[in-house]
């Protein structure tokens, strides 16, 4: 009987122990949970958004407070007070501070609510992404366009208030005109004879005119050719030599009247077509004759053709008769082929060259001879590096006595 009371009096004593010790944890529990429960003013706590019934005790713990509860149900109150009035939000330090537009007050009152270990106060919510104000972005003022305007367009002085004024250009000055290369012009005579020398000289460049023999086999198939290929062409008319050596159809002499002289040369003309001037074939007595070069000037006259005086006697009245008159001539500066060789032909074609850049122009008279056509033939295609320009026999004419 003893032995069965004092197992029932330890048996109880260990429930005791055990409710004791239940009672103990559960107290242990709530402060645990409350502390849980309390929002993480630091911003380390997972849960940001401070809910008004996170802070009410779980039911089913029923313990005595002996009056610790009240400072904590005060507190708990006025903050669920608060987050019905907001839903505050803590952000973590990275993100910033939260700006609010509450009044201050309300502020205040969130301030209030710290306790000795809080670090940072609970701020009514705002949206981070709100801003009092939209970005605009800087413009540099030293970047901007500036603004033209009609008035600030330039106007030249001079044109100012003077509507009608004419622009009158510069003068040109003379370092201002590029130098004339001098220019050469060469005349091929006594074409007409033989069918070789006609088309050997048609060969050659279209600047070299030709003067033929009237009556001679080949002289009209010459012209005709002449003409198509737009050459100068001129009648070689034949004059009296002192040697008085014969002249062929057409001849003129010292001793012809007026009347059959002119008669003569103009016979001689209109037996060629496309004829633009005249020049002397031999003639070493006739150009001498003032009377008879008289009468040559005013059969030219009456028909606009130029003269050559091929310049076969030092004693010729015949270029000072032709500028009386008014006709456009010139006088012949070399002979090429006085001596039928290439080397002789070189030389006087050096000769031209010379006089060309000493006076300006310069003309040569030359022969259909196969030596002299075969030197023009190659010498007029690099006439480039010489510096100077072959040119029509009408851009060497000079109508007053100036050469």
């Amino acid at each position: 009987m003893f032995d069965f009371k004092f197992d029932i009096e330890f048996e109880f004593k260990k429930m005791y122990v055990a409710v004791l010790f239940l009672f103990a944890l559960s107290g242990g529990a709530k402060a645990a949970e409350d502390t849980v429960d309390r929002p993480d003013d630091n911003g380390l706590n997972s849960r940001n958004v401070i809910e008004p019934n996170n802070t009410s005790e779980p039911d089913s713990i029923d313990e005595p407070n002996n009056g610790r509860d009240e400072p904590e149900k005060e507190q708990t109150a006025m903050a669920e007070s608060a987050a019905t009035q907001d839903d505050s939000r803590v952000l973590p330090e990275s993100l910033g501070p939260v700006v609010v537009n509450e009044t201050k007050d309300l502020v205040e009152q969130a301030t209030s609510l710290r306790e000795p270990n809080d670090l940072f106060p609970v701020l009514p919510s705002q949206n981070i992404l709100e801003t009092t104000a939209p970005w605009t972005p800087s413009i540099v003022p030293f970047l901007e366009a500036p603004v033209l305007h009609e008035s600030d367009l330039f106007t030249p002085p001079e044109l100012d208030n003077q509507p009608n004024k004419r622009i009158t250009p510069a003068k040109i000055l003379a370092v201002d005109v590029h130098p004339k290369l001098p220019q050469i012009a060469i005349l091929i005579d006594d074409l007409g004879y033989n069918r070789q020398g006609m088309k050997s000289s048609l060969l050659l460049p279209a600047e070299v005119a030709l003067a033929i023999l009237p009556g001679t086999p080949f002289a009209l198939q010459t012209a005709l050719a002449s003409q198509k290929q737009q050459r100068i062409t001129l009648l070689h008319a034949p004059m009296e030599n002192l040697r008085e050596l014969k002249l062929g159809p057409g001849g003129l002499y010292a001793r012809m009247s007026e009347t059959e002289l002119k008669d003569t040369l103009t016979r001689e003309i209109e037996s060629l077509p496309g004829i633009q001037g005249v020049n002397n074939h031999m003639g070493s007595l006739l150009t001498a004759k003032a009377d008879s070069m008289r009468w040559v000037m005013e059969t030219l006259q009456g028909r606009s053709l130029f003269f050559i005086d091929s310049l076969t006697s030092a004693k010729s009245v015949a270029k000072k008769t032709a500028q009386e008159y008014g006709l456009p001539t010139v006088s012949r500066d070399v002979f090429l082929d006085n001596i039928r060789t290439e080397q002789a032909i070189d030389r006087q074609f050096s000769r031209l060259l010379t006089l060309a850049r000493r006076h300006g122009s310069a003309l040569a008279i030359g022969h259909p001879y196969p030596e002299t056509t075969a030197y023009l033939k190659k010498r007029l295609a690099a006439l480039e590096r010489d510096g100077v320009r072959l040119v029509p026999l009408s851009e060497v004419l000079l109508p007053s006595d100036e050469k």
